[in-house]
């Protein structure tokens, strides 16, 4: 179940990733990312109240843990085969934009900075891939403490305590 529900909340990612690469608009791209962004949280919201309904006595914090996990896992391998093998043009055009804006305000990089972004350049499949999971992982737990605390009230009070208070204000 975990699982499903984690390659639904991945394929909202997969989708608008995918579209965003075939925009060449900034404004569409951003205005993909916050409905992408909008859309992936009400989704969780929806899978961990289900499984709340479900589960009534399970941790709903941990099942949305988990499925954020196993999206962020299929996020970070579509983010490779985005990056290496179906545009992989975009990573060398970024980067000569790149260096292109950094000449044209007539600086000059420091010795070696170069080289390293030209090694970045080359690995950075696997570099997005590696930061794409944690990164979705972690906004997936930050999501899922939040939306785990929105359920119903709970009371700080004990069943007792609470029968305690209402047989003294019971006149």
């Amino acid at each position: 179940m975990a699982a499903r529900d984690g390659l639904i909340l991945a394929a909202v990612t997969v989708v608008v990733s995918t579209l965003t690469f075939l925009t060449e608009n900034t404004f569409l791209s951003t205005l993909l990312w916050l409905v992408k962004l909008v859309g992936s949280i009400w989704l969780l919201r929806v899978i961990m109240k289900r499984y709340a309904a479900d589960h009534p006595d399970e941790s709903v914090f941990g099942y949305g843990v988990i499925v954020c996990v196993l999206s962020a896992l299929v996020c970070a391998v579509w983010a490779f085969v985005e990056y290496q093998f179906i545009f992989p043009d975009a990573v060398a055009k970024a980067f000569e934009q790149a260096f292109e804006s950094f000449e044209q305000m007539g600086a000059t990089m420091p010795d070696g900075v170069e080289d390293i972004l030209l090694k970045m350049e080359d690995n950075y499949a696997q570099i997005n891939c590696i930061t794409t999971f944690f990164w979705c992982s972690l906004l997936g737990i930050l999501f899922s403490a939040i939306l785990s605390r929105t359920g119903k009230p709970k009371s700080v009070f004990t069943d007792e305590e609470m029968k305690q208070n209402n047989d003294e204000f019971n006149f």
